[in-house]
């Protein structure tokens, strides 16, 4: 698998209203990746200490092709413009400060307990 990894700061409407925004972030999702089914997973971490209101997206793909054909799909999306529209509407929560492609490793390391 290799991740897609995207961290951004929350903005000042985010952080005067943090339920608003976990409710826009609920619904951002769910449009966001509908019509990207090369996408396998996606997960959320915010930062608790150090890097406060800072959160990251990771999105996992099989491979360097589904990652590819994400980003074609991203480009078709973009020319709709009701789509384009609702996606830079994220500007006025968050800013981004990187991005960054990662992979598993070749080898079985980790852990990983079941309940």
């Amino acid at each position: 698998m290799i991740y897609l990894v995207y961290r951004m700061k929350l903005g000042p409407r985010a952080r005067r209203d943090m339920r608003g925004f976990w409710q826009w972030l609920e619904d951002r999702e769910s449009w966001f990746y509908r019509d990207l089914p090369m996408v396998r997973e996606v997960r959320w971490y915010y930062s608790a200490i150090g890097d406060v209101y800072v959160i990251e997206n990771w999105a996992a793909f099989d491979d360097e092709a589904g990652w590819g054909a994400y980003r074609a799909a991203l480009a078709g999306l973009k020319s709709d413009g009701d789509w384009e529209t609702q996606r830079v509407s994220q500007d006025d929560w968050w800013e981004f400060l990187d991005t960054r492609i990662v992979t598993d490793l070749p080898v079985r390391v980790g852990i990983r307990r079941q309940d």
